[in-house]
């Protein structure tokens, strides 16, 4: 006789009835539960099970995987506990799942082991007036501890609020102190490089193609703290160093233009003129057991002088430039900051060898405590970091290679979408008067260039521009 199937529609049935009253009950004999219609999937270490359509159809896999180990009316010993571990769960709730069947089966009802979740089911938030934040001071909740003692809270309750997005983390960095003197300095650089051919009516930056940025960054050999990423059976990395200050550095000085592309898109000009580390070379004093007496070795120079970096623009940066530079035209204007050992822009050395071979090369400062007019610390140092941080440097030969390949592998893109970030502060900048007191503009420069929308310059609204020329000529 073919086994009648077991129904499974009725609801799920009283899971508290007393287990003595279950144990005397008969069970239905093994040929009324069609085990031919129960398949049990491979499970494998699923813990993490949300919504209850999901919880249920895990709690019927779990009570088709009993029923295959019940036979003659009993359950064989230890299957509980192998379930359990077969599902990873804790053998309390296989246990409490099977007392429930048991209890239907007993009735003559259909197994249904659904969960009794209905409706809004589950911890029930609670209202916290999180306002009251804003009358606290900023020094006061620098971190979730703080954050929940201000709050009267537990401190998971406070990193909750945070993953919620009903409290915002800021990292906030020291921004260099302005001027009313540095903030009007701001304003007349950015006017100064609104095109004049877009004025009034339409106020946009220049293409700044015949701008060279300069500036200088110290690499490091090892950083004192780094991030790997580790099995959790993996024995952690282990560094030593006799002390922090030891670990050798380099400065670089970085010089790029802005790229120039195509109607079609192609690269014309890659925008990179090159990054020359200050090193020099000297013959080793002494034997080691890693070098004879006598080899040449790359050695930083261990102070950036104004006479150092005169040498560095006349005798690499110079020849770079000429070499590198597009020929349709010999303008070229070389902006850097304002750092003490910088050459003049009318020093006689450095203007003589720019004016060589018709050539009209220029020095411009930025306005002072102002990094965030640099393409090269708007963005363009962090991408070379990001790259040249993947290698393991043994030496200071190491580190110059991966540099400069690093230099070398950017592509002109992401220098490209940099200028239009030093456009868009230029524009903010004007904005706030000259003040620095704002977020870096992002516009989502990558969707826009896959989009073929991506703007070629950037400007600013007509009023923007009236009030800021009418604040620099009151102030002239």
């Amino acid at each position: 006789m073919e086994p009648s199937p077991l129904p499974t529609s009725s609801r799920f049935g009283d899971a508290n009835a007393d287990s003595a009253d279950v144990a005397d009950v008969s069970l239905p004999p093994l040929l009324e539960v069609p085990f031919e219609a129960f398949n049990t999937p491979e499970i494998n270490n699923i813990t993490c099970i949300s919504g209850v359509q999901a919880r249920n159809e895990r709690r019927q896999r779990i009570i088709e995987a009993i029923l295959q180990n019940f036979k003659n009316g009993k359950l064989q010993h230890g299957s509980l506990k192998t379930v359990a571990n077969e599902f990873n769960i804790s053998p309390r709730w296989v246990r409490e799942i099977w007392k429930a069947a048991k209890s239907q089966m007993a009735r003559g009802e259909a197994v249904n082991v659904d969960c009794r979740w209905e409706g809004n089911s589950g911890q029930k938030s609670f209202n916290l007036d999180i306002s009251k934040l804003t009358d606290i001071p900023f020094h006061q909740r620098q971190t979730l501890r703080a954050l929940s003692h201000c709050l009267n809270v537990s401190t998971s309750t406070a990193y909750r609020l945070v993953k919620k997005k009903k409290i915002r983390r800021h990292p906030n960095a020291i921004k260099p102190h302005i001027c009313d003197e540095g903030k009007l300095k701001r304003v007349r650089y950015c006017l100064s490089l609104l095109s004049p051919t877009s004025l009034p009516n339409n106020p946009t930056f220049h293409h700044c193609y015949d701008y060279i940025h300069i500036d200088e960054k110290w690499f490091e050999l090892s950083k004192p703290k780094k991030t790997f990423y580790t099995l959790p059976d993996e024995a952690d990395p282990y560094r030593t160093i006799q002390s922090k200050t030891h670990i050798p550095k380099i400065m670089f000085l970085a010089t790029v233009g802005r790229p120039r592309f195509g109607d079609d898109g192609q690269v014309l000009w890659d925008g990179k003129i090159g990054i020359f580390p200050f090193t020099f070379q000297e013959a080793a004093k002494r034997r080691s057991k890693n070098r004879p007496a006598g080899i040449m070795e790359t050695k930083p120079i261990p102070k950036i002088t104004r006479d150092v970096m005169r040498e560095m623009l006349v005798q690499q940066l110079l020849p770079a430039i000429r070499e590198k530079w597009p020929q349709s035209s010999k303008y070229v204007v070389i902006q850097q900051d304002n750092a003490k050992p910088h050459v003049d822009i009318n020093d006689p050395v450095f203007v003589a060898a720019a004016q060589e071979s018709d050539w009209d090369i220029r020095l411009q400062f930025q306005p002072p405590n102002s990094p965030d007019l640099n393409v090269l610390d708007l963005g363009f140092f962090r991408a070379i970091d990001a790259i040249q941080n993947k290698s393991a440097h043994r030496s200071l030969g190491d580190l110059i290679t991966a540099v400069t390949l690093a230099f070398e592998q950017l592509t002109p893109q992401v220098l490209n979408n940099v200028f239009l970030t030093y456009q868009g502060v230029m524009g903010e900048v004007l904005r706030h008067k000259g003040g620095n007191n704002f977020k870096i503009p992002h516009m989502g420069k990558e969707r826009l260039s896959r989009e073929g929308i991506l703007p070629q310059n950037l400007g600013v609204s007509t009023e923007v521009y009236e009030e800021v020329l009418q604040i620099s000529e009151l102030n002239n």
